[in-house]
């Protein structure tokens, strides 16, 4: 009897525990640093149209996104989006997609030119903690290291402002390096559908 009393009493104490823990943990509302309208808008200057391309990819993309990545994207967390001149040609391609962080997700954005170079790329949201470590790495016009970078060139994260100190800043470089490496894999596939 003594041990059934203990065993109820050591699972309610776990069950208070584990029912403690969401409101232990803190979440900070995200930031938006620029709408991402304005970001396709600017970003492909010679587009008149602006489409949204679904993101239904077949096997062979999923696996050759997996294989560049190590990530699966889903509807939730990536959007493409095409732009077409006034003749209907491609006049670039944008995909905004999320990337999980130690301390929430960041959305990075990444605009190619019709050869697949990136163009722009930038974050365009972020919690508002991680947004203390991110905003040194764009002030000091960090998201130039992706400019003219090729689809299969991979992104450097030590080429994201060299000079912006500190290990969670230094941290943010390759989260956002991270997602500017899923843009490509997801632009590469959306381009070689388009052909």
């Amino acid at each position: 009897m003594r041990k059934r009393a203990l065993v109820l009493i050591a699972w309610l104490a776990t069950a208070l525990l584990v029912a403690a823990l969401p409101a232990a943990a803190h979440v900070t509302p995200n930031v938006e640093l620029i709408k991402k309208g304005d970001f396709i808008q600017q970003s492909l200057p010679g587009a008149t149209r602006f489409l949204e391309q679904r993101l239904t990819l077949g096997d062979t993309d999923l696996q050759a996104v997996r294989r560049a990545t190590g990530w699966t994207p889903s509807d939730e967390e990536a959007k493409i989006y095409v732009g077409r001149d006034g003749e209907g040609r491609r006049a670039g391609t944008v995909v905004f997609l999320w990337v999980p962080s130690q301390h929430g997700p960041v959305s990075v954005a990444a605009a190619f030119g019709p050869a697949g170079r990136i163009v722009r790329a930038t974050v365009t949201d972020a919690g508002s903690e991680p947004l203390a470590w991110i905003r040194p790495l764009l002030q000091a016009d960090g998201m130039a290291a992706f400019n003219g970078l090729a689809l299969d060139a991979a992104p450097d994260a030590a080429k994201v402002a060299p000079a912006v100190r500190g290990t969670m800043s230094r941290y943010y470089a390759g989260v956002i390096a991270q997602g500017v490496a899923r843009a490509q894999a997801l632009a590469r596939v959306s381009m070689a559908a388009a052909k």
